[in-house]
């Protein structure tokens, strides 16, 4: 990428300011020696959405994290990460992926549907729908597919969050040790393991009514049972219906946008040794929704068309999708080294049905006659074989390393058929004649990497680490295509291509509550072929495209663990961004411009008192193009990139304390800022605004031995919250298709622990 003198200037400045902050701080606990103590310290790490619990009567919880492989405190963690502990998004009412990125500063979800989700960190996004930026994991499994014919870019999983012990959120690249698709980050569900140590089970059921919209139910439970000394078996399962909250007039339809998920997971654990232990798990869940949760908006107002929470559409867009998981994991310790073995195989079905009634319906009713409309029905079942091998030393030794190597063979079927529609009676026609076409495509994605991670103690207080991963993928495409819109072809193409990724950090320990680092690292998406007909300009192929990132950041806390924060300041660099560019009559996939990322993110705890918590979090991202992209494209430099604001954060307090033996009462306030954003590029044409929003969550409730009752309201405010937007025609006419987050919901859970 090309970086101008000035930019250079630029990144001295804000990393050289951070620094003499960092050194002016007051010193975070006692200024002692911060050799030997440093490292036993149990020094506390809870941020906005990590406070789970407490060591003492009035300090903070210490959070174990798996983010660099290897279990660590977070305080530790030379990288700006978040954690929500599972017993917190059980508290609050986190339900959705949605719920997750409030609480987590730098990171953005976006739901063009309710089977539709994108993760955005630092900003990394155009838009363009081609590869994830955020990778995502579940446990030792990775979950994200890769390639641009995998639906890679839009199913980030919005699981069920319940039994969970911990969501980890690492802002900024991890190619090193988690390889394609976390060009900017990483999501990661951490469920919690059997328990050999005895019977245990849970449950949660509640209901809630939405504004505008109907009633919901949620239903979850989990039970542990012990299979000896050795052996334990967990088993969880949930049922929740989210009300919809979307009309459509003109079909006569209310609440149409109503969406249920089914959740099951089942986990087995054998630990024969305390060297040996062997997991085996198995998830299944299915969303699948009535219709979109969009309204019509005017182009320039903003404004809905048709009256609040409606849309106007020829006939239902239901969609679904479908997840599986099965992973083994084996973990030996072999007395020098640990050994790790990972299996997985994973399986997401997306189904999507569109209505292309406005860009179709006038050329069918010109030709055919009749009062015809059209839709889009899209199914890509991905599945996919993953194994991680991995060494890694012992740990508390002057020099730690890893080493591991990992295999990935996915293959992708898209079948997406255009049918035509009777709009006098909203039925499709799939025998209409001639048809009007339908692709079939085949794709596969096959890697080798293999990757190596050091850390060095230079004292007891200065340490040093690197690592570096070398990724070789090899990718089929094969496309059928024949009817009156699609034409007839027949053909395939493929790549083959390798990257390298690094990392380079350094940590200093002031004192046992002071720690300061610096970090660059780099993470990439993979390239691959592009669909090129034969006889076309399209390229055949097209580039990886890869972020660098340099980042500065602290991590402290202070007042006998009372009071916790971190803070770090960041630079990411985007080089060969791909996106769809026109060539000649065709769109294909290509690279082109660079784009930067520059911010500062922040958490804050602090527990005054044993009863009561404050928190706070924040993040400030100034995402840009630094390069025009292609015209066809329709991006300059300077132009913001979309859906990322400029600052978002949440203030939270939470309050409990006892009223009587075994009973006590507690109260929580939440509230989430998004700033205003910009929608994604339009091939040239004006991109709206989209304004900012505030929205307040309550909770209150009663804790009598083991059972919970909380009543809870979120939304308090009745906030249309804009998620996204997309150019549409609604009756011959501009207008934006607007996803709008849930209105104000009012709940009732009752909840136990056994």
């Amino acid at each position: 990428m090309h970086t101008t003198a000035r930019g250079h200037r630029k990144r001295s400045v804000l990393f050289v300011s951070f620094f003499a902050f960092v050194l002016v701080l007051p010193a975070a606990g006692n200024a002692s020696n911060a050799g030997d103590s440093a490292a036993t310290q149990s020094t506390s790490q809870a941020t906005a959405g990590q406070n789970g619990g407490s060591d003492s009567q009035s300090g903070l919880a210490e959070i174990v994290v798996t983010a660099q492989k290897r279990t660590e405190r977070l305080q530790d963690v030379p990288m700006s990460m978040s954690v929500i502990s599972g017993d917190r998004l059980t508290a609050t009412q986190s339900t959705t992926l949605q719920d997750i990125a409030n609480s987590v500063p730098g990171l953005q979800a976006i739901s063009s549907s309710p089977a539709v989700n994108t993760l955005v960190i630092r900003g990394i996004n155009t838009g363009a729908g081609i590869n994830a930026s955020v990778a995502t994991y579940v446990d030792e499994v990775p979950y994200t597919s890769a390639g641009p014919f995998s639906y890679s870019a839009n199913i980030a999983p919005n699981f069920d969050p319940y039994d969970l012990a911990r969501v980890e959120v690492l802002r900024g690249p991890q190619g090193t040790l988690y390889g394609a698709s976390a060009l900017s980050g990483l999501l990661k569900y951490v469920t919690n393991a059997p328990d050999p140590s005895g019977f245990s089970a849970s449950f949660l059921a509640g209901g809630n009514h939405v504004d505008h919209g109907g009633a919901g139910y949620e239903l979850h439970g989990m039970v542990n049972i012990p299979l000896g000394p050795t052996a334990a078996f967990r088993l969880t399962g949930s049922d929740a219906y989210f009300p919809g909250y979307v009309d459509d007039p003109s079909r006569g339809k209310e609440n149409i946008n109503g969406v249920r998920r089914e959740n099951a997971r089942a986990s087995f654990l054998w630990k024969p040794t305390d060297d040996l232990s062997i997991r085996l798990t198995a998830a299944y869940q299915r969303l699948t929704a009535g219709d979109i949760n969009d309204e019509d908006l005017d182009v320039a107002t903003l404004r809905p068309i048709y009256g609040d929470l409606t849309h106007v559409r020829k006939f239902s867009q239901p969609q679904r999708v479908s997840n599986e998981i099965f992973n083994s994991t084996i973990n030996w310790n072999l007395g020098f080294a640990s050994l790790t073995s990972s299996t997985s195989w994973t399986k997401v079905d997306p189904y999507v049905f569109s209505d292309a009634s406005a860009s179709f319906g006038p050329v069918l009713d010109s030709i055919f006659g009749g009062n015809l409309g059209a839709a889009v029905v899209a199914r890509e079942p991905v599945h996919s074989l993953k194994q991680e091998l991995r060494l890694a030393s012992v740990t508390q030794q002057p020099l730690e390393w890893t080493v591991g190597a990992y295999y990935d063979d996915e293959t992708a079927h898209e079948f997406e058929p255009l049918y035509a529609a009777d709009l006098n009676t909203g039925q499709l026609l799939p025998n209409f004649q001639p048809p009007l076409g339908a692709y079939f495509i085949d794709s596969t994605y096959r890697e080798y990497a293999a990757f190596a991670d050091v850390n060095y103690h230079l004292t007891s207080a200065f340490e040093v680490g690197a690592g570096g991963r070398y990724s070789k993928n090899k990718q089929t495409y094969h496309q059928v295509n024949n009817g009156f819109f699609t034409g007839i072809n027949d053909f395939g193409t493929e790549s083959d291509q390798s990257v390298t990724t690094y990392s380079v950090d350094t940590k200093y320990r002031f004192t046992p509550g002071l720690m300061a680092y610096a970090r660059v690292a780099t993470g990439y998406v993979p390239g691959g072929p592009n669909d090129v007909i034969p006889g076309s300009h399209l390229p055949s192929t097209f580039e990886s495209s890869s972020t660098t990132n340099y980042e500065l950041g602290i991590k402290a806390s202070a007042d006998e663990e009372r009071i916790s924060y971190d803070v770090d300041v960041f630079e990411v660099e985007w080089k060969r961004i791909q996106l769809f560019a026109q060539f000649g009559n065709l769109v294909g996939i290509s690279n082109g411009g660079t784009a930067r990322s520059r911010g500062l993110e922040g958490t804050f705890t602090f527990r005054p008192i044993k009863e009561l918590t404050l928190m706070l979090n924040g993040a400030y991202t100034d995402a840009r193009l630094t390069e025009d992209t292609p015209a066809s494209f329709g991006g300059h430099d300077g132009d913001r990139l979309p859906l990322s604001p400029f600052f978002a954060g949440t203030v939270a307090a939470e309050y409990e304390r006892p009223i009587g033996s075994n009973v006590s009462a507690f109260g929580g306030i939440e509230w989430h800022y998004n700033g205003s954003r910009i929608a994604p590029f339009n091939s040239g044409g004006p991109r709206a605004d989209l304004p900012g929003y505030s929205m307040v969550d309550l909770r209150t409730g009663v804790k009598v031995r083991q059972y919970t009752i909380t009543a809870y309201v979120k939304n308090v405010g009745d906030v249309r919250a804009i998620n996204t937007v997309f150019s549409e025609t609604v009756a011959g006419r501009a207008a934006l298709d607007a996803n709008v987050g849930m209105p104000r919901t009012i709940g009732l859970t009752v909840s136990a622990t056994f």
